[in-house]
């Protein structure tokens, strides 16, 4: 027979309660201990850090040359580094559940989450204000267009307009390339649901190998992956969105960011990160061919088409030209125009709902 309830007496809840609350208090503490605390950091202390990162491309081509100079264990951090992630929203989930510390992504990512209700989200600033991104089509649909008296050298608006009929492979809908090409055509009055056909994929290679197998007619993806088919003899570059899509520059295009409690407990670390990002724009205002080698040699890189990665390296790099760190109000304008080019109903946020630029600011080279 089932026994009823009892309810405790008042001074057993004292004790349970008091058992509870010491508890909690030991668990707070181990959490804490095993993540460490960055505050108040010897300068010559090494601090850990744990940071994960969508595929690397020259979108945030500053997080490269951090890795390929190796800023962050100059600037004193021992970073677990993870890049590759599939998916924009999947480093915006390690990063709330603690699985990592700070998230490297595309900026819309952040916006998303917040707005969901993930308002622990903070960013720390912006690796690229602009957009390194492209369309490129094979060479039997850049022919045919040229037999139409459009080529790569025509303005851009008959370069758009060319495209109508075209099957192009881009990322699924709702996420940030599909919206540059939907946008692109838009702006020059081509139709995006019906004038063409955006064949969703969010597999770059695929894409590539459906557009040179003549299954799509072409693909938009960021540099340098745009520049194969021009490298290799297949293609060529149509579009890019950094000199064809002025409208929407500047932009918070790529963010580095955690949230508000890890940021409160670990400023030094957050700071340190930062120092590696200004160090990795500051060698971006004088682009060498030792630092572009440098970059190719890195494993996302090593087995790249050379003269592709040379051609995207030398249309990136005048992206970043006078890029710093702090993110500016415009760019947080422009960045939430596009995320809401994908939202039924658009998110209200401000700035300051979704950045700190305290980090980056105490980072900032005197």
């Amino acid at each position: 027979m089932r026994k009823p309830f009892r309810v405790p007496s008042p001074a057993a809840s004292r004790i349970w309660f008091a058992l509870l609350t010491v508890l909690a208090v030991t668990l707070s503490g181990c959490a804490s201990a095993g993540r460490g605390s960055s505050r108040g950091a010897a300068p010559d202390e090494t601090l850990q850090v744990r940071i994960r990162a969508t595929s690397m491309s020259f979108t945030d081509l500053p997080t490269a040359v951090i890795h390929a100079r190796g800023y962050f264990a100059q600037v004193g951090l021992k970073a677990t580094f993870e890049p590759g992630v599939s998916n924009a929203s999947l480093v915006t989930q390690g990063v709330i559940s603690g699985d990592s510390d700070v998230g490297v992504s595309g900026t819309s990512a952040i916006y998303n989450a917040y707005a969901e209700g993930a308002t622990g989200l903070v960013s720390l600033g912006t690796t690229n204000r602009s957009l390194t991104f492209g369309l490129a089509l094979n060479r039997k649909t850049v022919d045919a267009l040229a037999r139409r008296g459009v080529t790569p050298d025509s303005p851009v608006k008959d370069r758009v307009q060319a495209l109508r009929g075209l099957s192009l492979a881009a990322s699924p809908a709702g996420s940030t390339g599909n919206a540059y090409l939907r946008i692109m055509l838009s702006e020059h009055g081509v139709k995006p649901d019906t004038d063409v056909t955006i064949i969703p994929n969010n597999d770059a290679a695929a894409q590539i190998a459906a557009t040179r197998q003549g299954r799509a007619n072409g693909f938009a993806q960021s540099f340098p992956r745009t520049n194969l088919p021009e490298a290799e003899g297949w293609g060529a570059l149509w579009l890019n969105w950094a000199e064809d899509l002025p409208s929407l520059l500047p932009l918070a295009s790529q963010d580095y960011y955690t949230t508000r409690s890890w940021l409160a407990e670990h400023p030094d670390t957050a700071k340190r990160v930062m120092q590696a990002v200004w160090l990795a724009h500051r060698d971006l205002q004088n682009p060498t061919g030792e630092l572009r080698d440098a970059v190719r040699k890195l494993p996302e890189f090593a087995d790249m088409n050379k003269a592709a990665f040379d051609k995207g390296w030398a249309l990136a790099v005048g992206a970043y030209k006078g890029v710093t760190p702090l993110t500016t109000r415009q760019m947080f304008d422009n960045e939430l125009k596009l995320v809401n080019y994908n939202r039924d109903a658009p998110m209200r946020i401000d700035f300051d709902d979704v950045y700190d630029l305290s980090a980056a600011k105490a980072a900032q080279p005197r």
